[in-house]
């Protein structure tokens, strides 16, 4: 999710996520915050754990998106970041 700058009219990510069962409802938690969204398909639901990590590392983490915590697995899984190799439980 993000916005676009008016300078350079490119998309500008602040917060990336995943939806592991519906995206319209997970986007609704966010309505008012930001006004644009992208979004990509994964095989599984571990590809797509992997790259919602990928991409809160590449974007700049807590420090830049409005993420305040590191993406989580679904529960029951013990699957570990493939940037930084954490478990985040």
């Amino acid at each position: 999710m993000g916005v676009i700058n008016q300078n350079t009219h490119k998309f500008v990510v602040k917060y990336v996520g995943r939806a592991e069962e519906d995206l319209n409802v997970r986007l609704k938690q966010h309505v008012g915050k930001y006004p644009k969204f992208k979004f990509s398909y994964a095989a599984s639901p571990q590809a797509a754990f992997e790259k919602v990590c990928r991409n809160f590392h590449d974007f700049g983490g807590t420090q830049k998106l409005g993420n305040t915590v590191h993406p989580k697995p679904p529960v029951h899984a013990d699957w570990k970041c493939p940037c930084c190799g954490t478990s985040v439980d």
